[in-house]
């Protein structure tokens, strides 16, 4: 491939990149000041001055436009997992690793604090979390933990029970969070909820 085929490639890509990142930015704007069901698509892609088309060419739908980049936080995660050590239990791996997720979160409150109150004002936007960004991380947990136990997670309970754990954990922590409307520290937040685990399992 010669050089200006892939300074091309590299130009389209980051073009592409920007388009998405200005359509989670229109979009977390616009959702903070107008509502979630009162946005509409062609307004956050008018805000992002492309076509509505182009919104839907990155986003199926308004919950995951509001969820975008969330993708990255998944392999990060997963990488928070697989580095521990291997002579620690798999839940307290699970919960230092949740740390490092947390820590993620909690370097974007604005937008952390956003997706919660969505998440606990509109339906779609619980379901959408529950179904597809909790639900993404629990199998990450489950993925990395049967790997780390070179176990079957289908014939051995013991990965998804974990991950039910863990992610219950973190909902506890963001729950009380948004009740505080970000006020009080979600690291520690999460710190109790996942040491409370992590002493029961004792």
């Amino acid at each position: 491939m010669s050089t200006g085929v892939i300074e091309a490639v590299g130009r389209r890509e980051r073009k592409k990149r920007q388009t998405r990142d200005d359509l989670i930015e229109a979009a977390a704007r616009l959702f903070s000041a107008r509502g979630f069901d009162e946005t509409t698509t062609e307004a956050i892609a008018e805000a992002a001055d492309v076509s509505q088309r182009t919104f839907f060419r990155h986003f199926p739908s308004k919950e995951a436009v509001l969820y975008g980049g969330d993708e990255e936080a998944e392999v990060a995660f997963r990488n928070a997992i697989v580095v521990r050590p291997m002579d620690e239990p798999p839940l307290v791996a699970v919960s230092a690793a949740l740390r490092t997720l947390t820590a993620t979160y909690a370097g974007d409150p604005a937008r952390t604090l956003l997706q919660a109150k969505l998440a606990a004002a509109y339906p779609s936007v619980s379901a959408y979390s529950r179904a597809v960004v909790q639900r993404g991380l629990e199998r990450v947990i489950i993925s990395a933990l049967a790997e780390r136990m070179d176990v079957d997670p289908v014939a051995d309970p013991r990965p998804e029970v974990i991950a039910g754990a863990a992610m219950s954990a973190l909902r506890v922590a963001l729950r009380q969070w948004v009740m505080a409307d970000g006020a009080v520290d979600l690291l520690d937040l999460a710190a109790v909820a996942l040491t409370s685990i992590c002493e029961e399992a004792r």
